[in-house]
């Protein structure tokens, strides 16, 4: 494993939440290690969920041609992730529904993320920031296209 690849790792990660310096004078079977790529995919399931999160959100420009040389999901590139021994701090881009309470659904996607990664990986996060970029209507693509099937 190179070294880029082994700092997208968390270092110290075990079943029952224990650290490695707990670990070492135990006699166990392996370390379990959880990839940045599991931690974005949490992060995008749990805050696509929250009600008045429209998508995450990205850069256009950047997006278009990193899609067209093959790189990250789109949306992975909403999320920075900064691994910890046993924690994992976040900044996450989005984009809320217009109309939405902005403080309240962000203080929800920070609490449903902070659990989702609780829940499935028993990692702490220390902090989550959480960066609105826009506000859309939701409606309004699905407007766009009935009115492009009624004018065919």
């Amino acid at each position: 494993m190179n070294r880029n690849e082994k700092d997208k790792t968390n270092r110290s990660v075990f079943p029952d939440g224990t650290s490695i310096a707990e670990k070492k004078s135990e006699n166990v079977m392996g370390v379990v290690k959880v990839h940045e790529s599991v931690i974005a995919s949490i992060i995008r399931k749990a805050a696509c969920s929250v009600d008045g999160v429209v998508r995450l959100a990205g850069n256009t420009l950047v997006d278009n041609i990193a899609e067209f040389v093959g790189s990250k999901k789109v949306m992975d590139r909403a999320i920075s992730i900064e691994m910890g021994d046993n924690s994992v701090k976040i900044e996450l881009r989005i984009i809320l529904a217009y109309g939405c309470k902005v403080p309240e659904v962000a203080a929800n996607v920070q609490s449903t993320v902070i659990e989702e990664i609780a829940r499935i990986t028993g990692m702490q996060v220390p902090r989550i920031d959480i960066v609105v970029m826009d506000l859309e209507d939701p409606n309004t693509d699905e407007d766009e296209e009935e009115n492009v099937q009624e004018n065919e």
